[in-house]
Formats: C-alpha cells, sequence, structure tokens
C-alpha cells in the first residue's frame, strides 16, 4: 500500500476543480453549515442536493444561491426525496474527471479554517484510497481511534463499529464529546485531536464528511443501487469490489452535530448554539482579513 503524501497547507493541487455536495436538509443546520462554508478559500461550486420536502426548508435552501454565484441547487435525478433512502441517486451527478468533491453532511456544525483547501489537495495528491475522510468529531470510527491513541478517555472502550453502542448510540457521550471539544476549541488546541493520517480497514464508517475523485466514481457512473444502504455501498461494498481501501486525514478536523440516536438529547442542550456563537466569533475574526475562495 502506497504510504500518502505529506499534509500541506497549500491550495488544491494537480488543476482539480473542488466540488461541495451537501445533502439537504434542515434549515436549523445549514444556516452554520453555509456560512461556515462561504468562511472556506479553496472551493469552486457548491451544489445542494434537496432531498426535503418540508416547505420550510425548501423555502430556506431556494434560497441559498442569492447568498454566492457559486451555489446552486440539485433536483433529485430519479426519486422523491426519502431521508437517507434516496441520497444515494445524488452520486451519478458527481463523475467529473477533473474534479475533486467533498460532500458534507448538512449538520456539520464546525469546520476547521483551512480544512476544505487542505483536504482538497491531500485527496488530489492521494489518489489510491477510495475515500477520504477527515477527523470528524462525533463519528464512532473517529472516537475508536482517539481513544486507542490516547486522546479521549471514557471508562468504556469503544469498538471499531460504526454503530457502537456508546459512540453511536449514547446521546450522554456524543454530549460529553461535544463539550470536550468545544473546551479544547477554546484553549486553541485542536491540534489534540490530529492524528498521522491512515488506512481504514473492510470497515464501514459512518461518511459525515467524505471526499472523493470523480474520475473514480466515473468508473461505475455514480450509481448507488436503488434501495441499497448508501454508506454501506460507498464505504464497503464499492472500495471492496474495485480492490480499493478508505483513508482519514488525520490533519484535518469537523465537527459532525447527531446521529438520530442522539438528536433528540442533543437538541434539548445549548450544544448547537455555543457552535454558533463560535461562529460568530471566528466571522468577527476573520472579516478584516478574509481570503475570498
Amino acid at each position: 500500500m502506497t504510504q500518502p503524501r505529506q499534509e500541506e497547507e497549500s491550495g488544491p493541487g494537480r488543476g482539480y476543480k473542488v466540488s461541495i455536495v451537501i445533502p439537504a436538509g434542515r434549515q436549523r443546520y445549514l444556516e452554520l453549515l453555509i456560512p461556515s462554508i462561504l468562511q472556506q478559500a479553496g472551493w469552486d461550486e457548491l451544489k445542494i442536493w434537496i432531498n426535503t420536502t418540508n416547505p420550510q426548508d425548501l423555502n430556506y435552501i431556494e434560497s441559498l444561491p442569492n447568498l454566492d454565484k457559486r451555489i446552486s441547487l440539485s433536483q433529485p435525478p430519479l426519486y422523491p426525496p426519502n431521508g437517507n433512502k434516496t441520497i444515494g441517486q445524488f452520486f451519478q451527478g458527481c463523475i467529473s474527471p477533473d474534479t475533486v468533491y467533498i460532500r458534507f453532511d448538512d449538520d456539520i456544525c464546525f469546520i476547521e479554517r483551512d480544512l476544505i483547501k487542505n483536504l482538497a489537495k491531500f485527496r488530489a495528491d492521494n489518489p489510491e484510497p477510495f475515500l477520504i475522510s477527515p477527523v470528524v468529531i462525533n463519528n464512532a470510527i473517529i472516537s475508536y481511534v482517539h481513544q486507542v491513541l490516547g486522546k479521549l478517555f471514557n471508562p468504556i472502550q469503544l469498538t471499531a463499529n460504526c454503530l457502537d453502542p456508546i459512540a453511536w448510540n449514547n446521546p450522554a457521550f456524543a454530549e460529553q464529546l461535544h463539550r470536550l471539544f468545544l473546551a479544547v476549541l477554546a484553549e486553541n488546541n485542536i491540534d489534540h485531536f490530529k492524528f498521522p493520517s491512515r488506512p481504514i480497514a473492510i470497515n464501514r464508517f459512518s461518511i459525515n464528511c467524505i471526499s472523493w475523485l470523480g474520475s473514480e466514481f466515473a468508473k461505475f457512473d455514480g450509481l448507488v443501487p436503488f434501495r441499497a444502504d448508501e454508506e454501506e455501498f460507498l464505504s464497503v461494498t464499492k472500495p471492496t469490489q474495485l480492490g480499493k481501501f478508505n483513508y482519514i486525514f488525520g490533519g484535518g478536523v469537523v465537527s459532525h452535530f447527531s446521529f438520530f440516536t442522539q438528536r433528540e438529547h442533543l437538541d434539548k442542550t445549548d450544544i448547537l448554539d455555543l457552535y454558533k456563537e463560535l461562529l460568530q466569533k471566528n466571522s468577527s475574526a476573520l472579516s478584516p482579513r478574509h481570503e475570498s475562495a
């Protein structure tokens, strides 16, 4: 297995276009994610995959292209929106050979500064992995890695299972993890959660934030079988069929708000408000020297 090239802080390389996609969506999360992306440099377009029938959310989504000319809306190509069951149909539109794609779940609530351009650079420089994920806070596989490396202490041993009963299913654990992460950010010590980049074995992982090459997805026309579990298919089935592996880019961090198993509890906390306050603080700090993408 070829070792990854050293991650760098420069922008995307090899002349790739950088396309961001978001399965959308829920306004209350997108109001945090979209401004976070607009603060970032190093991307060329943002496609909103319309995957909701909620009228209020749709009204908000339809207003997003007014924020930036690089934002566009993608209608469902085959099936009407039905939650996670219909996200897979959108990948067939993400197979341009000259493009690095980065997908964010709509409830990504924090993106490290320069994450997009650094992840795109790492993706372009390392074509062998099928999917590349950054470090994702509140992702069971990443939490397992953090615990094994001594970066996360929990009285119960986590497992390398994306449906781990603690890291995925326990909402109290998710709250504690978010509060720990926010405390580390307040100390300006985000590097605590980073680690050397590494492969993921044949193991399903939650695709809260992933990057792929359009040329690789073009090999199967980006087709995810109807009714197939999109996450299982992309993180395990297809790379196994192609003899590929997945990778964690350990040099960049995002935070994922919640799985459905955690949402009811987390919605009763102030976690999302704390991330909003952090975004506002960062926006104020960046405004005098904001770098346009």
